[in-house]
């Protein structure tokens, strides 16, 4: 092969690349795939209208992502527990139980009891010590 058969050939580039975007369109697309959407590729008649269609695009999207991302949050993190064997199979039970992922089910668990009243809170963490010491009596 030969430095000749590397250049670029203008007519293939055209059939291969037709739809030609910006990087800002690029990177607001690619925001946009990742946040699990779709956009359609439009042509722009002229420079004049393409800036402003851009700038348009740019105001109304980047209010959509900040609208977003309100609502998802940040991110989530990876965690490692330890457990008891009990505990874990209790876990898979319920996650197999109610068909869902084991991380969302603790989420999900999270945010109900975050949900309870401090006196119900106190009354749970009082109980689950009640049963820690009582386990422990009986071994």
């Amino acid at each position: 092969m030969g430095l000749a058969d590397l250049k670029k050939n203008a007519s293939s580039c055209k059939a291969a690349f037709s739809k030609q975007m910006s990087i800002e369109e690029f990177i607001d697309n690619a925001s946009l795939y990742a946040l699990g959407q779709t956009h359609e590729f439009t042509q722009h008649t002229n420079v004049v209208d393409f800036l402003q269609r851009r700038d348009n695009k740019q105001a109304t999207q980047s209010q959509q992502l900040v609208n977003q991302t309100e609502q998802v949050k940040k991110p989530f993190r990876r965690a490692t527990f330890t457990l008891s064997e009990q505990a874990i199979s209790d876990l898979t039970a319920l996650s197999q139980a109610s068909k869902m992922a084991k991380s969302k089910l603790i989420r999900h668990l999270i945010a109900e009891h975050n949900l309870l009243s401090d006196k119900d809170k106190q009354a749970l963490y009082q109980q689950f010590e009640h049963d820690t010491q009582l386990k422990s009596l009986s071994k």
